[in-house]
């Protein structure tokens, strides 16, 4: 652009190409490192968490650094030879007279303007944040859906098959209702809603095949059809998302009372989630005393299930099957029994014994016996055992039947046992946050009865996150603040462009209002990265208004500089319109950094082009002759 507006001064092509490679290669290198350093400092982030951003700063990196090698070893040389004096441009006049007019109005109210935009713009970022909802991923639509069950654990595996089955006939005769393409089950082995592997004979799964969704959006239709390798049009019937299709499934599954029915104790949708997180909620419990635990466990479950928004609640605390413990009573210590005789005696009746071997015509067999009556406690509880005077006497009369309860499993956290509790939500009606300030009540009772609370799930990635962020935002102004302070060797021209990029966070927090969509870990990504790329225009802007001696030329040269301004920031614009506006599949994941670096950059646009002259002109009156 600086060499089109050479070549218009009447400058050859060639001379022109050359000054205008040379004018701007100190502002744009440098405005491409800040870009750079602002994506650079997310490769701090740790854990699972960084190993899903990494590969954003790396692919901007070498992008930029490609970008910037193009634009000053190759961009000259075509613009020296396609660009013509001759050539007719399109006419900006109309709209920078308007600009000029816009700004001409600023700048007479200039105090007053500054005034304003200085406590209104941060007003409405904190009361923007304070209505945000945050949720650690956003959703995207999935191609399958799968159904958790969970039945009584004395629930054999083939009537667990049974219960599958049924499941899967209703859903199979209501295929076209929830666009199915197949549905598939297993018995004896499940992933629940909090994403535990679990396998017993009494768990099952069925997995949902989606048919392929149909075109939602322009991009859908006609871009990714023609861009796409593996693009197939087939088969594309689907109507909802996968989202909508989860909760019509769970109205049916309500419906059909399938937990009372077959008596199970979890029947839930589990939906494909991003990144590390399987549960929005997870809350451990951490005490020696089981019966207090559970006491505020079934209190917080109660809390949550009451909760709208909240789409299931399960916990790690389910009971195993039941063991019975016997004790021997008064009366059989007096006839000399004890626990160890009562062992022997119970072992070669219970348990299979090998009593020998045997030939058949080819293969030596071995021969075991068992009772047919071992799984009757009424067989067990009237056993007769033979006393050393050959008299016989029942089990049930000289012991104490003991029933123990017992976990069907148990999770140890750094040696302490935990018992957890799990929640996923709804994040369009509620996020996790909101979620545990409701049941907060219940938290610090618990807490004052002795009980240890530890928060996971997204509550302690954001924790993680908060911490991460904080550092990598650190190195990212400092190392921005070294590069504009290198460049404009001036602290106070240095602190006026860093002004902009907390009042483009405005821009963000619109973006999302405005689309519906929660504030997320991509969005903070993007405020990041917006953080280097909002301060480019204002580069090109405020190396420009250096040049002025007097208000005139500020006018002059804030007008110079509007085209390529607008330039750049629309071009970007159009490069992201398709993320923010038409996120297909699984690339909605990256829709909310998207959304923070269009609206944060289109924001940024207005505060280059009005509100840094304005700054500039009240720090250099004296300079300016006002």
């Amino acid at each position: 652009e600086n060499i089109q507006q050479h070549i218009e001064e009447g400058v050859a092509p060639k001379e022109a190409a050359i000054l205008g490679a040379k004018e701007m290669f100190k502002p744009v290198t440098i405005a491409s490192l800040t870009t750079l350093f602002a994506f650079i400092p997310a490769l701090m982030m740790s854990g699972t968490m960084g190993e899903v951003i990494k590969l954003i700063p790396i692919a901007v990196s070498v992008l930029v650094l490609a970008s910037l090698i193009e634009s000053f070893l190759f961009l000259p040389i075509h613009a020296a030879h396609v660009l013509k004096k001759e050539q007719k441009t399109t006419s900006w006049e109309g709209i920078n007279r308007f600009y000029s007019w816009v700004i001409h109005f600023f700048m007479r109210y200039k105090k007053t303007f500054l005034t304003l935009f200085i406590i209104l713009v941060p007003l409405l970022i904190v009361i923007g944040i304070k209505a945000s909802k945050f949720q650690m991923f956003p959703q995207f639509d999935a191609t399958t859906i799968n159904i958790t069950m969970k039945s009584n654990v004395n629930t054999k595996t083939e009537e667990t098959i049974e219960y599958l089955k049924a499941i899967e006939k209703d859903l199979y005769e209501r295929k076209d209702q929830y666009f199915i393409s197949h549905v598939g089950s297993v018995a004896g082995w499940r992933r629940d809603s909090a994403g535990n592997s679990e396998t017993y004979p009494y768990v099952g799964q069925i997995t949902i095949e989606l048919q392929k969704l149909k075109a939602q959006n322009f991009v859908d239709k006609f871009i990714t059809p023609t861009l796409s390798f593996y693009y197939d049009e087939e088969g594309r019937t689907r109507e909802d998302k996968s989202v909508i299709i989860a909760k019509e499934l769970r109205h049916f599954l309500e419906t059909q009372k399938y937990k009372e029915k077959f008596n199970l104790s979890d029947l839930a949708i589990v939906e494909r989630k991003v990144g590390p997180i399987k549960s929005d909620l997870k809350i451990g419990l951490v005490s020696d005393d089981n019966q207090k635990v559970m006491h505020y466990a079934k209190q917080m479950k109660d809390a949550l299930r009451q909760i709208n928004g909240i789409v299931s609640v399960n916990d790690a605390m389910n009971f195993g099957v039941d063991e019975i413990k016997l004790q021997v009573n008064s009366y059989g210590e007096s006839l000399g029994l004890s626990e160890q005789k009562l062992g022997v005696f119970l072992s070669n009746f219970y348990l299979e014994r090998k009593i020998g071997f045997a030939f058949d015509s080819s293969d030596l067999l071995e021969l075991k016996i068992r009772s047919v009556q071992k799984d009757s406690l009424d067989v067990l509880k009237n056993f007769q055992i033979k006393l050393d005077d050959n008299q016989f006497v029942a089990l049930k009369d000289v012991v104490h039947f003991n029933v123990i309860k017992s976990f069907e499993k148990i999770i140890k956290d750094s040696g302490e046992k935990n018992f957890y509790i799990y929640a996923n939500v709804d994040s369009k009606k509620i996020t996790a946050t909101e979620t545990l300030e409701q049941i907060d009540s219940i938290l610090e009772e618990a807490k004052k009865d002795g009980i240890k609370i530890i928060l996971k799930g997204e509550e302690e990635k954001k924790k993680e996150l908060k911490s991460d962020m904080m550092a990598a935002s650190g190195v990212a102004m400092l190392l921005i603040m070294l590069s504009l302070l290198y460049l404009f060797n001036s602290f106070r021209e240095t602190f006026m462009m860093m002004s902009v990029i907390p009042f483009a966070f405005l821009g963000v927090l619109i973006g999302h209002f405005t689309l519906g969509i929660n504030l997320s870990m991509p969005s903070i990504i993007g405020m990041l990265g917006l953080s280097g790329v909002v301060i480019n225009d204002g580069i090109i802007m405020v190396m420009n208004l250096k040049k002025a001696n007097n208000m005139e030329e500020i006018f002059f040269y804030a007008s110079k500089r509007f085209r390529p301004i607008v330039l750049t920031s629309v071009t970007t614009l159009i490069g992201l319109s398709s993320l923010v506006f038409f996120p297909t599949g699984q690339a909605a994941i990256f829709q909310p950094m998207a959304i923070a670096l269009a609206f944060g950059l289109a924001w940024g646009t207005i505060l280059n082009l009005l509100y840094l002259p304005v700054l500039y002109t009240i720090l250099n009156q004296k300079r300016l002759g006002i």
